[in-house]
């Protein structure tokens, strides 16, 4: 019998569980203006780098309608990108909402050009929600107006304490902060609270009296990680920032140049920060090691295989998931269009409608081109790449993804101008611009045969190319067999426009 009982209970424990993470969020609403369009769901899967995910998805039906359902197992930001804005609200598991969309606004092509170019932030209106068991919540109750309503009361005395601290008036910081945090603390919400106590943190940032030390002991020391929760991370990354650099100015702290750039110890590193007391336990420790890693990475104060190192012992020996997955989207993030590491692959079509990823061109070299068949400084570029395809085509692959507006314009361009290589359509991976860190046009890499980065930037089609391939190719002795293979034209191309010449000593 009382394993009877033992299985039945089991049983439940596994049932609770199963629902925690099978619970859905449910989005719908009417916006005839957008018939046709697809909403994306998107959240930040981390607040360290901003690692975007998508929760899911839905087309506009043409008489407007439109639902989704999101798998979400905690209270997070949720966001979509439409035309010019970024439309932000937050859900709660299990819950129902009905939204309304913004007014339709397209971005202008010079704005859906650039790179630049960031969407307007706006709250997405809530007209109805319902609770896990169906019941409406009251508007004045509901999660997103109360912390609108927090943020309209919140930011104006932010606003007014910073500028108070610039001009280093005397300030009651701690019963200001206090009265006003009581004031709006009357709700059950947990998220609600933790928001709320979390925006009075950066109120004391905001006076310019109080220093990390504090901050760390009051907000994170003892407490748990709202990994999901904005007003926790926001302060969490300003008090951290560059904590390495600041912390390598003590006098116990200036060892950790030894120990990161030196030792690449990870173990050493905990045990030395937390000796310090800013960051006690291991959990917040590893947190901080792991926003710094990513702060310092582009740094010229800590070695960046050093930093990859730890980043590495991390993964591996952390025993809270959470940081095993930050660290592998950081380590992904950061290697991403480093030479040597795989860059980010995709899947486009083709100008025949063929769906090519990077592993189709495998066992070449990519000559990868970001680019659009509208810009001027692509014109001459398309040019020079003819003559490239031409001469290499055998061993080297050109590709362009091509970020225009419409497919058919890009396929007519090409066929127009009868180039021989990939034109790749960005439309179903618009994102791949910000993966590949596209800031201008046109702007290219090389990807060697085994898939990994030889040139992050490589030189544009202008700047002797020929000559900069030659020398990749010598140095890694694929001249010759190349040109066994017939692949390269063995002789002097003194009349070329790139000025290859082959009896350039080595």
């Amino acid at each position: 019998m009382r394993y009877k009982k033992t299985y039945i209970l089991l049983f439940i424990l596994i049932s609770c569980v199963f629902s925690l993470k099978a619970q859905k969020v449910e989005i719908s609403g009417n916006s005839p203006e957008y018939a046709g369009q697809v909403l994306k769901f998107h959240s930040a899967d981390n607040y360290i780098n901003n690692w975007e995910v998508t929760l899911g998805e839905c087309t506009v039906a043409p008489n407007g309608d439109f639902r989704v359902e999101l798998n979400v197992t905690t209270t997070r930001l949720v966001y979509l990108y439409l035309g010019i804005f970024k439309a932000r609200f937050i859900v709660e598991p299990g819950h129902s909402y009905i939204v309304s969309l913004p007014p339709r606004t397209d971005k202008e092509p010079a704005e859906e050009e650039s790179p630049f170019f960031e969407e307007v932030t706006v709250y997405l209106y809530i007209e109805s929600t319902k609770d896990k068991n169906g019941n409406i919540i009251p508007k004045e109750e509901e999660l997103n107006m109360r912390i609108i309503l927090f943020d309209e009361a919140y930011n104006p005395l932010y606003d007014q304490m910073a500028m108070d601290g610039m001009r280093k008036k005397v300030i009651k910081v701690d019963s200001t902060i206090q009265a006003f945090t009581t004031k709006h603390m009357h709700t059950e919400n947990s998220y609600y609270k933790d928001y709320v106590k979390y925006r009075s943190g950066m109120l004391y940032y905001a006076t310019q009296q109080i220093g990390v030390k504090y901050i760390s002991k009051t907000f994170f020391s003892d407490q748990p990680l709202l990994y999901d929760n904005e007003a926790y991370m926001d302060l969490f990354n300003i008090t951290y920032n560059n904590y390495f650099m600041y912390f390598g100015r003590t006098e116990e702290g200036k060892v950790i140049y030894d120990v990161v750039n030196t030792g690449k110890d990870f173990s050493g590193l905990k045990q030395l920060l937390q000796k310090d007391g800013t960051v006690p336990g291991d959990s917040l420790c590893e947190l901080v090691i792991l926003k710094n890693i990513y702060d310092e990475f582009y740094s010229d104060r800590f070695s960046r295989p050093a930093l990859l190192t730890i980043l590495e012992s991390l993964i591996d020996q952390t025993r809270i998931e959470e940081h095993k997955k930050i660290g592998n989207q950081l380590r992904s993030k950061i290697t991403r269009l480093l030479r040597g590491f795989a860059p980010p692959d995709f899947s486009l079509y083709n100008q025949d409608s063929t769906l090519v990823s990077l592993d189709t061109y495998k066992g070449k070299y990519i000559y990868l081109m970001f680019c659009t068949t509208q810009n001027y400084a692509c014109f001459n570029q398309y040019e020079l790449l003819k003559e490239l395809y031409k001469t290499h085509g055998k061993w080297l692959q050109i590709v362009v993804i091509s970020a225009d507006d419409h497919f058919e314009n890009m396929r007519n361009f090409r066929q127009k101008n009868d180039y021989q290589w990939d034109f790749l359509y960005i439309g179903n991976q618009p994102d791949i611009l910000k993966e590949y860190d596209v800031r201008i046009y046109p702007t290219y890499y090389l990807i060697g045969p085994d898939g990994k980065l030889v040139m992050s930037p490589a030189p544009d089609a202008s700047q002797n190319i020929e000559w900069v391939f030659y020398l990749e190719l010598n140095n890694k002795g694929l001249w010759n067999e190349y040109i066994q293979k017939g692949w390269i034209e063995d002789k002097k191309r003194t009349d070329s426009r790139f000025e290859l010449n082959l009896d350039r000593p080595n």
